[in-house]
C-alpha cells in the first residue's frame, strides 16, 4: 500500500495550493467545466466518492476515469524584509506548474449499492524562490503533498434518499528549505507519515429533476518524520539544541474537516443547473513547528499561523447540445483563510480569488472525453508577518500579484 502511494506522490510531485489554504480540489474534469458546482451529486462522473460517496448511486453504470489537470501559477512578488542584519528588498517572479492526476472506479454491484474506489489529490502546496532571495529567512522552498486512497460504499435506502461512506487512507509528505539572518540553513526533506479519516454522505432526491447532497469529510492527522540536511547559524535559538549537520526532525500537520452542501436542478431536457457550498476548519492551522528528535525545548522552527475557517461558493450550468456533446460553464468565489496580512507568510501567500470556467465532454459509444478550464483572479496579496525571535526575528512587508489558470483533460469507460 505505501509503495503504491509513494508512486502517485511522485507522479503528483508537489502540488500547488489553487484552493483556500492547501485545499485542492482538482480530481475531476468534469466538475472543473462547471467551477466544481453540484460537487459529488451530478452522476455524471466517477470522482463522487471524494465529494460525497452517496453520489455513486446517481452514476447509471459502472467504469473507470482517469484524467490529468495541469495547473500554471504566476506570480510577481515586489517588497521588503528587516532583520537583524539590515533591510532587504527587491522583485522576483515566481513560476509553477504542476500536473495532477487522478484515477477512480466504480461497479454497481446490484440495484441498491454501489463501490468505488479513488486515488487522488486533496490537499497540496507548493512555493519556490531564487536561493538567498531577499526573503529567504522567512522560506525558500516549500511542499507538502497529500494523497488519498479512498474505498467507498453507497447504498439506496430507497428511490428517494441514498447513504454512502469511505476511509480516507492519506499519506502526507513535506519539504521546506530556508535560511536564517545569520547564515543559518534548513533543509526538511523526506518527512512523511500515512494515517486514515473518513468521509460519510447522503443525497436526497425529492423529485426527479432535483438532487440535493451533503457530505462530512473527517480531519486526519499526522506526525510527519523526516530529517534536516541544513546547519545551525550563529545564533541558534535558545533551548532548541540545534545540531550541525543532518539530524532527525518532526512536525505535526492536521489536515481540516470540511462539509460539502450541493444541489442540482434539471430544467427541461437540455439545461441542469447547479451548486456548492464548502465549509473547511482552516482554525486548526495555528502553528508550524518544526521540532528536532530528542530534544525538548523551543522548536527549531515555528511559524504563527492563525488561520480562519472558510467557505467556497459556486454555480455553474450545464447544456446538453444532443445525446453525445454537453458543454458547461461556471463561477466560483473561494474565501481565504489568511484573513490579516500580519498573519500572512511567503510560505503561503493565499488570498480569496474568483474562478471563471468552461468544459465540455463528448460520448462515444462506451467512451467519454471531459476537457476543462478556469481561469483563477487572484486578490493581490500582502504579507506583513514576523517570524522568528529577538535576534533572529524577520518581519516581511510583501505583495504578491497572482494569477492562475487550470486546464484538465479526462477519460471515462463505462461498461
Amino acid at each position: 500500500m505505501k509503495k503504491l502511494i509513494l508512486l502517485s506522490t511522485i507522479l503528483i510531485s508537489s502540488s500547488a495550493a489553487w484552493a483556500a489554504g492547501y485545499q485542492l480540489q482538482e480530481y475531476t474534469v468534469t466538475g472543473l467545466g462547471r467551477a466544481m458546482a453540484g460537487a459529488g451529486i451530478m452522476g455524471d462522473d466517477y470522482s463522487a466518492l471524494a465529494f460525497n460517496p452517496a453520489g455513486m448511486g446517481a452514476v447509471e453504470k459502472s467504469g473507470v476515469q482517469a484524467g490529468l489537470i495541469g495547473v500554471d501559477l504566476r506570480s510577481r512578488v515586489v517588497g521588503k524584509v528587516n532583520t537583524a542584519m539590515g533591510e532587504r528588498k527587491g522583485k522576483e517572479f515566481t513560476h509553477i506548474f504542476r500536473l495532477l492526476p487522478h484515477l477512480f472506479g466504480q461497479y454497481k454491484i446490484n440495484d441498491k449499492t454501489t463501490f468505488g474506489m479513488g486515488l487522488y489529490t486533496p490537499f497540496g502546496l507548493a512555493t519556490d524562490y531564487r536561493n538567498n532571495w531577499y526573503a529567504s529567512a522567512q522560506g525558500q522552498y516549500s511542499a507538502i503533498t497529500v494523497v488519498n486512497i479512498t474505498p467507498a460504499l453507497s447504498y439506496k435506502l430507497s428511490d428517494k434518499i441514498t447513504l454512502g461512506a469511505g476511509v480516507n487512507l492519506q499519506y502526507a509528505q513535506a519539504h521546506l528549505t530556508g535560511s536564517t539572518v545569520d547564515n543559518g540553513y534548513s533543509n526538511m526533506k523526506n518527512a512523511d507519515d500515512i494515517n486514515a479519516g473518513y468521509i460519510i454522505g447522503l443525497t436526497v432526491q425529492p423529485w426527479k429533476s432535483t438532487r440535493l447532497g451533503v457530505s462530512y469529510r473527517s480531519k486526519v492527522h499526522h506526525k510527519l518524520h523526516g530529517k534536516d540536511y541544513g546547519r545551525a547559524g550563529q545564533m541558534p535559538a535558545a533551548g532548541s539544541g540545534a545540531l550541525q549537520g543532518v539530524h532527525k526532525v518532526n512536525a505535526d500537520i492536521t489536515t481540516p474537516e470540511t462539509i460539502i452542501f450541493s444541489a442540482m436542478q434539471d430544467l427541461g431536457k437540455n439545461w441542469t443547473i447547479s451548486g456548492t457550498a464548502r465549509w473547511t476548519k482552516w482554525s486548526r492551522f495555528d502553528y508550524l513547528n518544526i521540532y528536532q528528535d530528542n530534544v525538548h525545548g523551543r522548536p527549531l522552527s515555528s511559524t504563527k499561523e492563525n488561520w480562519k475557517n472558510t467557505w467556497f461558493y459556486s454555480v455553474g450550468a450545464d447544456y446538453k447540445y444532443d445525446d453525445n456533446l454537453t458543454l458547461r460553464f461556471g463561477t466560483a468565489y473561494d474565501e481565504t483563510a489568511i484573513k490579516n496580512s500580519t498573519d500572512r507568510t511567503v510560505r503561503i501567500p493565499d488570498e480569496r480569488r474568483v474562478w471563471m470556467s468552461i468544459g465540455a465532454s463528448y460520448k462515444y459509444n462506451n467512451w467519454q472525453a471531459d476537457i476543462g478550464y478556469a481561469h483563477l483572479f487572484v486578490r493581490t496579496a500582502r504579507a506583513k508577518a514576523t517570524t522568528g525571535t529577538g535576534m533572529g526575528a524577520v518581519t516581511s512587508d510583501i505583495k504578491y500579484h497572482t494569477q492562475s489558470n487550470i486546464l484538465g483533460l479526462q477519460f471515462q469507460y463505462h461498461f
